[in-house]
């Protein structure tokens, strides 16, 4: 038996057994197979900007109101490392919370002139969308990371709101060009108060 009836032998075993033949013709190419979609990587969710646009692009009051909520919250967290009572920090804490998710109207009502962009007080509406993101949702403590520098960038827009007035003192065009730092700002207000200038 030669070699020729050998492999025509092999080829039948292996139609039998219901394999491939390993002997392809010549010139043929192997296709290979597709790859079904659930092995194939699905790229991981990246936390998007869309709280912080929404934040910032909020009512003034708002933003305003969710800073100090922001610094109140955090000032009693600093009390509770110090060593405070628990109801003096469920104070600062829980009244921040209310502040930033529902405070702005109160806000409106009690800010100086100076500081309100403008007359017109935040609707419940906007309101109601602000409270839905950021550190104080439920949607934000998820992402805490995200929210929490979202808080720390709106926080610093309002310092520097309220330290030119509403954009309207001499610190303005110095304050807003370029981005805004805690340094930068601190740095600012000290060098005018070291002048002796209070409101310039």
């Amino acid at each position: 038996m030669d070699a020729s009836e050998l492999a025509q032998l092999a080829k039948e075993r292996e139609a039998r057994r219901g394999k491939p033949s390993s002997c392809a013709p010549p010139g043929a190419t192997s296709v290979p197979l597709p790859i079904p979609e659930t092995w194939r990587a699905k790229p991981k969710p990246s936390p998007t900007s869309d709280g912080l646009h929404t934040l910032i692009g909020a009512h003034r009051s708002i933003k305003l109101a969710r800073s100090f909520g922001f610094a109140s919250a955090a000032v009693g967290m600093l009390l509770l490392l110090f060593g405070a009572g628990r109801m003096t920090v469920l104070l600062f804490v829980l009244g921040g919370i209310g502040l930033a998710r529902g405070g702005a109207a109160l806000m409106h009502g009690l800010l100086p002139g100076m500081l309100i962009e403008s007359p017109r007080p935040p609707t419940p509406d906007e309101m109601a969308r602000a409270s839905a993101v950021g550190l104080f949702s439920l949607e934000g403590v998820k992402t805490f990371g995200v929210s929490l520098g979202a808080e720390y960038i709106l926080a610093l827009d309002s310092l520097a709101w309220c330290c030119t007035y509403g954009k309207k003192n001499c610190l303005t065009d110095a304050m807003y060009s370029g981005e805004l730092s805690l340094g930068k700002i601190t740095s600012l207000v000290w060098g005018k108060l070291r002048e002796g200038v209070i409101r310039c």
